[in-house]
């Protein structure tokens, strides 16, 4: 508990301050608590397996991922680097939900970087799908 994993392409570094995300943002996960477990492991493992294996049709736009195990919320998230392309981003979007196995009814969110540095608690998600 309490610990972050990541996967980023090589001279990426999982920051927003990194040259190559500052101008992009993450679509993030908040993992349901009855995926704890081995379910958790296995959507990490298929999103990685996915990255490493260029399954993104933007393949270009991903820079990482992160695992953020937590005692009340795990969450998952992508990150990438064109927040301002929102059909990229979408599209991203849907694919990661198709990897983590998401039902159609729940909703995942893309949080532009430089919104949540400037707006903090306040910053809201760009896209949702």
């Amino acid at each position: 508990m309490g610990t972050d994993f990541h996967l980023f392409k090589e001279g990426i570094e999982p920051k927003w301050e990194d040259e190559t995300c500052a101008k992009g943002g993450k679509w993030t996960y908040y993992v349901p608590k009855q995926k704890d477990g081995e379910e958790l492991d296995e959507s990490w493992l298929n999103l990685l397996l996915c990255m490493i294996g260029e399954q993104f049709s933007e393949t270009t736009e991903v820079c990482g991922a992160v695992i953020s195990v937590r005692q009340k919320q795990h969450r998952i998230a992508l990150w990438t680097k064109t927040a301002s392309s929102e059909p990229e981003q979408v599209a991203i979007g849907r694919h990661l939900k198709d990897i983590l196995d998401i039902p159609e009814s729940e909703k995942i969110g893309y949080m532009v970087h430089d919104d949540a540095i400037r707006l903090e608690r306040r910053a809201k998600d760009r896209y949702t799908v």
